[in-house]
């Protein structure tokens, strides 16, 4: 991805003595995935940079970094982070791209670069095809121009995935499957123009004889021993290996339950595909999530069913009925060390398990208890049965947490002190943060009316005007939605410093009836490890230097401050 030029050492020595040396990095990004695009446009991009560099008495050549296959509109980029990383350890003060839309094409993110980061870090920013030099004496005549570039650069990439869109409503529509791997028993095929699916003779039979055993014994567990017991390959490793059964030197994994039951209630399997419905989503999101049931557009008949539609929507019934019968057992009561406690053999995260007492249909009583996931298995990965539950658990944390604070050696009240203090230095953080986007929202007021007079003036037209306020308008939607996340984390760390007070003043007081949730819970513990033999790990997300560095930190007024003032 990135190299050292031979130029450097040479150029170093001949302007060495002669002025300032600007030690660049060239940038290169192309958003299509493609060898043959490589050869022609991130080469001749590094070219067209060290054309400029050989042209230019003062630049030096230090790496080339590259970006292939990324999009423009954000800047979640592995080459670029190299390059940031880069400019932060001060390898490169100087970047150079063959221009403004290599760089980025998300005008925000863009401007905060070219105007905030850079400058901040003293980097010299060039852009060859747009005639563009932060170090040219007089740039600020050139800001315009910049900033109208990068908005035309958003604005094209704005049509792109607005095209893609409509191209893939129109392919959804009529029955093309738009989607990346094909559902286990199906594989990819053309009819004509459309990109359909079409049953695989290796895998269809497995997907019927898990349909079928599941119709037979309801329980997910015994299609996941039958499955191992033939030596059936999960569908990543038939992916991986190419073929359906084990072989000799391939290593057999069970099937997750999550993977049968995604097989189980798959519309795909009666011909029909359930497909993301084009919405407005961020056209530069580029996050994943769980499509809704109100954002899948469901088109029937696309292509040959494997499963009848009576087996297969007798099957899905008794799937969501096993899963709301067991969401309503287990959200009861909040877990406390969700996410916290892990098995010492194998290293997976335990879970909770609930056992209810059931006595004239009603349930009496729960008890919770944790055990590792692994413990059911039946392939090479099993692990060794040990449990813990809730209350032992609970028990050996606050003892420990009690002989914490103990040692410490400091009275309820200076601990309580110290809890505060880093409250109010977490809200000044918080403060200049909020000030910081008050004074930005304030700007785009500022520069959205200057447009709007500008427009009066004829000094730009009705189409100009309309597209900088669409980006204006979103920018400051951005800004609004900040604002209110850190008013939110205001709140919250408000409402954590009370129940942090609290918990320290039954701790230190040895009172037995110590309730800690899940907040609380993890923000003093950091990781539990749980053993086969009964030991038990606990790593708390503090020290006592912790404590001795918040005494330190103290000043006289704010050991007056009194606490919450907790009494007995």
């Amino acid at each position: 991805m990135a190299r050292t030029s031979k130029k450097v050492n040479e150029t170093k020595q001949s302007v060495k003595g002669q002025g300032c040396v600007w030690q660049a990095g060239i940038y290169a990004r192309l958003s299509v995935d493609n060898h043959n695009w490589k050869n022609e446009s991130i080469d001749t991009q590094i070219e067209i940079a060290k054309e400029y560099i050989e042209q230019s008495e003062d630049i030096v050549l230090v790496r080339c970094y590259s970006d292939l296959g990324r999009t423009g509109t954000n800047f979640e980029r592995e080459g670029f982070d190299i390059l940031m990383s880069d400019i932060r350890r001060h390898k490169i003060n100087c970047v150079i791209v063959k221009d403004f839309s290599r760089f980025g094409r998300n005008y925000i993110e863009t401007g905060n670069y070219l105007e905030k980061i850079f400058p901040f870090f003293h980097i010299r920013f060039v852009s060859v095809s747009d005639n563009y030099d932060s170090h040219r004496t007089g740039w600020e005549s050139d800001e315009l121009t910049m900033n109208l570039k990068n908005i035309v650069n958003e604005l094209y990439a704005r049509d792109c995935a607005e095209k893609v869109r409509v191209a893939k409503k129109f392919q959804i529509e009529q029955g093309c499957y738009v989607g990346g791997i094909p559902p286990y028993g199906y594989s990819i095929g053309q009819m004509g123009e459309k990109r359909v699916l079409i049953p695989e003779e290796r895998t269809k039979e497995i997907v019927r004889m898990i349909y079928g055993l599941f119709d037979e014994e309801n329980r997910v567990g015994k299609v996941i021993s039958y499955l191992y017991r033939h030596c059936i390959h999960r569908p990543s490793e038939y992916r991986k290996f190419g073929h359906v059964y084990c072989e000799g030197g391939e290593i057999l994994r069970q099937w997750s339950e999550q993977t049968v039951r995604a097989i189980l209630t798959n519309c795909v399997y009666i011909g029909a595909l359930a497909q993301k419905r084009t919405g407005k989503e961020p056209y530069r999101s580029g996050v994943g999530y769980r499509i809704e049931e109100g954002k899948k557009v469901i088109i029937e008949h696309t292509h040959k069913p494997i499963i009848e539609e009576k087996l297969f929507y007798r099957v899905s019934s008794k799937i969501e009925e096993k899963r709301t019968s067991g969401k309503s057992k287990n959200m009861l009561q909040e877990d406390v060390y969700k996410n916290l406690i892990y098995c010492g053999e194998c290293g997976s995260k335990l879970k909770r398990i609930c056992t209810s007492n059931v006595i004239d249909g009603k349930v009496r009583a729960r008890t919770y208890s944790y055990g590792c996931p692994n413990i059911c298995r039946i392939d090479e990965l099993k692990c060794d049965s040990h449990f813990v539950s809730f209350n032992a658990m609970n028990r050996i944390v606050l003892e420990l947490l009690r002989k914490e604070f103990y040692l410490s050696g400091v009275c309820i009240k200076t601990l309580i002190d110290i809890n505060h203090f880093q409250e109010k230095q977490k809200e000044k953080k918080l403060e200049r943060k909020i000030k910081e986007i008050e004074a930005d929202i304030q700007k785009v007021n500022i520069e959205m009316s200057s447009m709007y007079m500008k427009y009066k003036l004829n000094e730009i037209n009705r189409e100009g005007f309309l597209n900088l306020k669409a980006v204006k308008e979103a920018e400051k939607v951005n800004l609004i939605k900040e604002l209110s996340r850190q008013e939110a984390e205001k709140q919250r760390i408000r409402k954590e410093t009370e129940e942090m007070s609290r918990l320290i003043y039954c701790l230190t007081n040895r009172e037995e009836r110590v309730k800690m949730d899940g907040q609380v819970t993890a923000f003093l513990v950091k990781r539990v490890t749980l053993y086969k033999n009964g030991h038990i790990e606990i790593i708390f997300n503090f020290r006592n230097e912790w404590i001795n560095e918040g005494r330190k930190m103290l000043q006289p007024g704010d050991m007056g401050r009194g606490g919450v003032g907790y009494e007995k």
